[in-house]
This record gives structure tokens, C-alpha cells and sequence, in this order.
């Protein structure tokens, strides 16, 4: 994210530059522009978001995508201090965004507070500022590059970034947004895939659902990724987490919830039953 503070009468230079939106832009060009920019402008500030920072906010009560940036918007106002600002809002309801960022300003009540969705197109100083954010953020994916290999520009549009991500979404998670549904994808697969090993593994013995089900019969489990932790009802034997959560109750039943996919179905011994003693209309969903 970046922002520029620039005299209001300047701001015709900016466009005489050839500044407009930094998606309309070559990288060439945005490289070109960058300099110029700088040396027009009267100061400006650049931050760096790295990915567990948007899980974070994403995973948070308090804070969504959204919400994240209106937060960092409000530190590079704070710092650059000016007396009117345009905000490029990422929300169409910009009513609501300005309220929620004026909030988090140290002069709230004097600053002209603007916010335009889709001001990078619209104003030639949050155009300059979606420059020198682009080009940094194309440095950044540079310096990715030069440890992890090539990356491609990191957009899934991208066949060269969707086949990095193919092959290194478990090797490197932290240069990943692991709460991109593109990274998602890959770990749901996994999963997938492991419950095809846990269903083959029942297979060996068609006894196993059967039979009275012991410990010892889950800690087999543990191959698959599975890992004991602690009960969480007086009724249970044993419980274990993984790909789904697998609960061995004194009964003798076995309850295994997770996503709604026919090999947690095709494990459950007597799904009706299940269903009866837990208590729940559907259980395995």
C-alpha cells in the first residue's frame, strides 16, 4: 500500500507525466513513472503487507480484508499529515468506510476525509500512489524469486504461478496468503487425498467397522495424519483431529465428521444410528 502528499497545485503535473492507474500501466512504464513521481511529489509512504498479516485479519472477530486496509491507510495518513486526502475505498459503500477510517485518524475532525471507490482511476494522486505500490510490490516478487525460484508475477492467472503454487504450497506456506482460496484448493486436495488412504486402510480389514473398536485400532490412524487430543465429553473414549475429527465413544460407536463427502459416509458403521445417539439431524455434515 502506498500513499503520496503532493500541493494541490501540482496535481496537473501528474497527469502531463502520463500518470493514470498502475493496472493501465506496462511494467515498463511504472518503472519510468516511479522516479518522476518521487520527484514531484512532496513526500510520500510505502507499506508492506506480508500474507499472515491478511490470514490474520481474515481469521480475526474484529477485522476482515476490508477493515485491514482501512487500518493501514489510517498509519500512512497519520504520518503523511495532510489537510484533505482521497482514499481509494475498496468497499462500494463508501459511506460506511469513511466512518469506520475516520475513526482511526489522529485528526479526525480537521481533515477533509474523501473516500472514492475506484480512485486510482478516477485521481491522479491516488493513481501515483497505486504506481509506487505496484512497482514496489513487483520488487518484492523479485526478491521471492531470486531465493524460491521462478514464481511467475504471482497472479493465478498466471500458468507459471499456478504450477509454483502446485509444487510449493506445503514446502513454503510463508510466502503464501494461506487463506487464498488458490492455496485452500491445494490443501483441500491433500486432504482428499488422505482420505482416500484412510478409507483403503479400513478396506485391509472389513472386520474393522464391525468389530468393537479399540485405542489402540485408532493409533493406526496416526499414519494419515491423524493426532490424539483430549476428550471433550464424558461419553467419549478417545478423539482424534485430522482431516476430519474422529470420535470413538464408549458405546463402542464411531463418529467421524468433516465435510460432506461420501468417504466420510462410507466409513460410519450404521449412519442412522449415529445420528439417533448423537442427537443431531446429520451429524457427518
Amino acid at each position: 500500500m502506498a500513499g503520496v502528499i503532493i500541493d494541490e497545485k501540482d496535481t496537473p503535473k501528474l497527469k502531463s507525466l502520463g500518470v493514470k492507474d498502475s493496472k493501465l500501466l506496462t511494467a515498463k512504464q511504472r518503472n519510468g513513472l516511479f522516479p518522476k513521481i518521487i520527484n514531484l511529489i512532496k513526500g510520500y509512504k510505502l507499506i508492506i503487507i506480508p500474507p499472515k498479516e491478511i490470514d490474520n485479519a481474515l481469521e480475526s472477530d474484529d477485522l476482515n480484508l476490508n477493515w485491514l486496509e482501512a487500518h493501514r491507510s489510517a498509519e500512512i495518513i497519520n504520518e503523511l499529515k495532510p489537510d484533505k486526502v482521497i482514499v481509494d475505498s475498496p468497499s462500494n459503500n463508501c459511506e460506511a468506510y469513511t466512518r469506520y477510517l475516520r475513526k482511526l485518524l489522529n485528526n479526525p475532525k480537521s481533515l477533509q476525509l474523501i473516500c472514492i471507490h475506484k480512485a486510482d482511476v478516477k485521481h491522479p494522486e491516488v493513481s501515483a500512489a497505486s504506481i509506487l505500490a505496484k512497482v514496489t510490490r513487483d520488487k518484492e516478487m523479485e526478491k521471492i524469486q531470486e531465493k524460491y525460484g521462478n514464481t511467475g508475477p504471482g497472479y493465478m492467472s498466471n500458468e507459471i504461478t499456478q504450477k509454483f503454487l502446485k509444487e510449493n504450497w506445503e514446502t513454503h506456506p510463508e510466502i503464501f496468503r494461506q487463506s487464498w482460496v488458490s492455496y485452500k484448493n491445494h490443501k483441500d486436495m491433500k486432504h482428499q487425498k488422505t482420505l482416500e488412504d484412510f478409507e483403503n486402510f479400513l478396506k485391509e480389514d472389513k472386520q474393522f467397522v464391525f468389530k468393537q473398536i479399540e485405542i489402540e485400532d485408532l493409533a493406526e490412524l496416526k499414519q494419515y495424519g491423524y493426532i490424539f487430543v483430549k476428550t471433550i465429553s464424558e461419553h467419549e473414549v478417545a478423539r482424534l483431529k485430522g482431516p476430519a475429527t474422529i470420535v470413538l465413544y464408549k458405546t463402542g460407536k464411531i463418529l467421524i465428521q468433516g465435510k460432506d463427502d461420501p468417504l466420510y459416509r462410507q466409513v460410519v458403521p450404521d449412519e442412522q444410528e449415529i445420528r439417533d445417539y448423537v442427537g443431531l439431524d446429520d451429524p457427518l455434515n
